[in-house]
């Protein structure tokens, strides 16, 4: 019964503990005593040096930079929406696990528009939102010639063929081609002045509900869309 007794308060302290962490590090700059991922109670005071800056998500997705000279509480710009802690602690899983050396980084460039599909990677999981037309990119190192894109849904095998106009980054989803969100497609580039290039694309759409962008990164994690999730996040400092 005591042993019952023992495991039930901890279980309640660190209950208290994980809901008190109602705040989360997206930016910090180097020389701070605080890093991306790590968990904040906004109602205990943070201290920022000169010219130090953070940024927090907070529970209900609200953002907030603070730049130092600070001393002070967290103040939360959203009030209006309910907390919700698994998007912290998602956030925080997310944000360390990108900063393990085991993560590999991008060398090449990226699109200007972080919903443009990067048809050059084999990056394979692309959400988009409901609002925007589907747009497929290739960088300017390999749109200065034409080429043919062919795009066929896997189940169906219905496919499609476009030619890609030289000096041209961008393509908007053919209409003829039904979207299946969640199916694969396989998309195939024949460049005339470089050699063919394939590509796996999975297409996720963002439901029209997630009520902040803080919101919109977890659901897109979720499904993959790493690069995407990341430039989004960026976009919040």
């Amino acid at each position: 019964m005591l042993n019952y007794l023992l495991l039930l308060l901890v279980c309640l302290i660190s209950s208290s503990v994980q809901a008190a962490q109602d705040a989360v590090v997206i930016h910090a700059t180097a020389d701070s005593l605080y890093s991306p991922g790590q968990r904040l109670d906004s109602q205990l005071p943070v201290n920022l040096a000169v010219n130090i800056e953070i940024t927090v998500i907070f529970a209900n997705g609200g953002v907030a930079s603070i730049k130092g000279p600070y001393q002070g509480k967290l103040n939360n710009p959203l009030t209006h929406l309910p907390a919700d802690s698994q998007l912290v602690a998602s956030l925080s899983t997310f944000l360390q696990d990108q900063a393990s050396p085991s993560v590999s980084r991008s060398t090449t460039s990226a699109p200007a528009d972080l919903w443009w599909i990067d048809v050059s990677t084999t990056k394979r999981y692309y959400c988009v939102e409901s609002s925007q037309a589907i747009t497929l990119w290739r960088p300017n190192t390999q749109s200065k010639s034409a080429g043919t894109l062919s795009i066929k849904h896997k189940d169906s095998g219905e496919t499609v063929e476009h030619v890609w106009p030289a000096n041209q980054a961008t393509l908007k989803w053919p209409n003829e081609l039904s979207v299946h969100y969640g199916d694969t497609y396989n998309l195939e580039l024949q460049a005339r002045l470089r050699g063919p290039t394939f590509k796996k694309l999975v297409l996720y759409q963002l439901p029209d509900n997630l009520p902040t962008a803080s919101h919109k990164v977890v659901w897109m994690v979720g499904r993959g869309c790493i690069p995407q999730a990341n430039l989004l996040l960026a976009s919040l400092r």
